[in-house]
């Protein structure tokens, strides 16, 4: 009997062939993804390189989205095969086969499905995982190994993760299957759905909850409030888009009935008729098209974005070769740095350039609620303060500050205004000047490193030198748990200073500077870091390589789920639409006429999902650039022009698909 279950099982596999191979080798591609993002993760080679560990720790990331994403989608296609299977299984049923013995055949149909869809992913995933590690290595700018390997870890956990998809998948179709009656699993290829009734509060609902994540995207301003904002539009959009879809569409169809001139013809009667009768389920598949398109554009063209603008975001962050940073626990001990920084470079024969030196201490939340009043006590704020005297930067460096007064910005808030004195307990008292226009170092605003972690406001206070920095930080000790002044130096070396020597220079002034702390010369909390530009730039690409690589999966997955959404859909609507057709042809209409109505039916609704993908990315368009922002990547030109370019070639992927599924549709609607 197990012979007979297999060949059965075999046989209805075959002979549904359409449907399963698809089924298949969209099981395979997201098999060879969980491979290739597992195997990366795990991957020995990036250890050696900067940044490495970085991208590691973002793939890790995506084994828990692909895992996810892959559960929900084959879940949902799985669907389609069941449908078109019903019908087989009454038959069986009617003809003597038991439930349980039916429930056999489909234990060996999943059985079948997880070996062909295991063996071809793997063997994909294998393949081009070398692929995917010299990709991985470019990215990070590292030396390409040419040695191949099998992550057999990563072979086992791919097994069993799809294991328990597949095994939750078989228990859903044994679901309905045992609890439907023999006539219901007959009828269910040829049950018709009641065309929905016209739902204007839900249309309604769709609209306000569209137009307030739009209006969302394009007010918020702060980089930090944009992280939450994003979070919260992206529900609304998708809850509007499936609200639009299912109840709006309907909606669209009644309005076409009413005009006219555009509902009496012999290609848009049928169509419209047809779409109406069977709108509720058109409506959901098109929603998710439109948001699998919308995560394709968004998560490339981001990711993108973030990784061909690595140098930008380096040169503005980092605008100087190496840097030094030092907590200042005496004022005698200001120098420390900048003499390391000559000494260490005399010795060398390199003439440092300082083209940054600040001098800066932190204010804890509780110090600056404290000064600003009880009405403040529920907020968080950011709050920094630099001695004027040595801001290198207009108007800063041109306030010529008195004793006992304070320059303030604060881009993001308003809690400043208004007032004329901010006092510190009894430390000290300050009158207080405001700064109006934008503050930006090396080309970009202030604010900017300081709005990016969260939306909390942000105050930047300035005193007249560095002894008033000091002597506030000295102060407030007691209440500040930020008491040290902090001192940064930043300075290039001269052209054809090596890599190798910039990280040693480094690295000798970080030891000239431990060297006084070690004696017991200077305190031990006299705190120092050093940083080159070599070691920021591979350390972004490791974040922003991860990120884009990451995309470009996840991106290939989302498009390949769209995809297949749209095939499904298209050969369903085939066979259901097959009878009928055959009906109008009989009644008198022509073939020639047929493949209008089929053109006209699919034009109608297959580019919805597509305008309506590219609407949602041109208002999220701002938001995005704000987090883009909030990643310290403000370079919009960079990101419009790599918008539209994935748009344009997502359009043209789009429009092959639909070729090749019209004309799926057609074939079946003509047989």
């Amino acid at each position: 009997m197990t012979g007979l279950y297999m060949r059965l099982a075999a046989v209805g596999v075959r002979k549904n062939g359409k449907s399963y191979v698809p089924y298949i080798l969209t099981a395979a591609v997201m098999v060879s993804v969980l491979y290739i993002v597992t195997f990366l993760s795990n991957d020995r080679l990036m250890d050696r390189m900067i940044g490495g560990n970085t991208m590691k720790s973002i793939l890790s990331v995506g084994i828990v989205v692909m895992t996810v994403f892959s559960a929900i989608f084959l879940f949902y296609t799985n669907s389609f095969l069941i449908k078109r299977r019903k019908k087989e299984f009454g038959l069986y049923n009617i003809l003597g086969l038991k439930k349980s013995q039916i429930a056999r055949v489909l234990v060996w149909e999943t059985l079948m499905v997880y070996a062909l869809s295991m063996i071809g992913g793997l063997g994909l995933g294998i393949l081009f995982s070398k692929l995917a590690e010299q990709l991985a290595t470019k990215m990070l700018r590292g030396n390409i190994n040419y040695t191949f390997s099998v992550n057999i870890g990563a072979v086992i956990i791919t097994l069993i993760v799809f294991a328990v998809i597949f095994f939750v998948i078989l228990m859903n179709s044994l679901r309905q299957l045992f609890f439907s009656r023999p006539i219901e699993l007959l009828r269910s290829g040829s049950t018709g759905e009641k065309p929905p009734k016209t739902n204007v509060p839900f249309a309604v609902l769709g609209l306000l909850l569209l137009g307030t994540a739009y209006y969302m995207a394009v007010t918020i301003e702060n980089p930090g409030a944009a992280i939450i904002a994003f979070m919260i539009a992206v529900i609304m959009v998708i809850l509007a888009t499936y609200l639009l879809f299912i109840a709006g569409s309907v909606v669209m169809c009644a309005v076409l009935r009413k005009n006219k001139r555009y509902y009496y013809k012999t290609e848009h009667f049928v169509s419209v008729s047809q779409m109406a009768y069977r709108m509720r389920k058109n409506g959901a598949g098109l929603a998710s098209i439109c948001i699998l398109a919308t995560m394709v554009l968004v998560t490339i063209s981001s990711t993108a974005t973030l990784y061909f603008g690595v140098r930008d975001y380096v040169e503005k962050n980092h605008p100087y070769d190496i840097g030094v940073y030092a907590n200042i626990v005496d004022m005698k001990y200001a120098d420390m740095p900048e003499k390391a920084i000559r000494s260490v470079c005399a010795e060398r024969s390199i003439k440092p350039e300082i083209v940054w030196d600040e001098y800066m201490g932190c204010l804890s939340g509780k110090v600056i609620r404290d000064a600003l009043g009880a009405g403040s006590r529920d907020v968080y704020i950011k709050t920094w303060i630099y001695a004027a005297d040595v801001f290198p930067e207009e108007p800063v460096k041109d306030l010529e500050l008195a004793d006992g007064v304070l320059a303030y910005y604060e881009p993001f808030s308003s809690y400043m205004d208004g007032r004329d004195t901010l006092n510190f307990y009894d430390v000290a008292s300050y009158s207080l000047k405001r700064i109006d226009t934008d503050l930006e170092v090396a080309g970009q605003d202030i604010s900017y490193q300081y709005s990016v972690d969260t939306p909390d406001p942000v105050i930047i206070l300035f005193v007249k030198d560095r002894e008033e920095v000091f002597k506030l930080c000295a102060g407030l000790l007691d209440y500040n748990s930020w008491g040290d002044m902090q001192r940064g130096i930043g300075f290039n070396v001269p052209e054809g200073v090596s890599d190798d020597e910039i990280n040693s220079i480094q690295s000798a002034i970080l030891q000239a500077i431990r060297e006084p702390i070690e004696s017991g010369e200077v305190a031990e909390s006299y705190y120092t870091f050093t940083s080159t530009k070599v070691e920021q730039l591979a350390n972004t690409y490791g974040v922003y390589g991860g990120l884009f690589f990451l995309g470009i999966l996840l991106g290939g997955v989302f498009l390949l789920a769209a995809v297949l959404i749209m095939y499904y859909k298209q050969i369903t609507e085939g066979f259901e639409d097959a009878a009928r057709f055959e009906i109008l042809h009989k009644v008198g209409m022509s073939r020639r006429e047929i493949k209008k109505t089929i053109n006209s039916q699919v034009l109608t609704v297959f580019f919805l999902p597509l305008i309506a993908a590219g609407v949602h990315m041109t208002f999220a368009f701002p938001i995005v650039s704000r987090l883009l922002y909030a990643l310290q990547m403000d370079n919009t030109w960079l990101f419009a022009l790599v918008t539209l370019g994935c748009y344009l070639l997502f359009a043209a992927v789009y429009i092959l698909v639909y070729k090749l599924t019209s004309g799926s549709y057609s074939k079946i609607v003509n047989k």
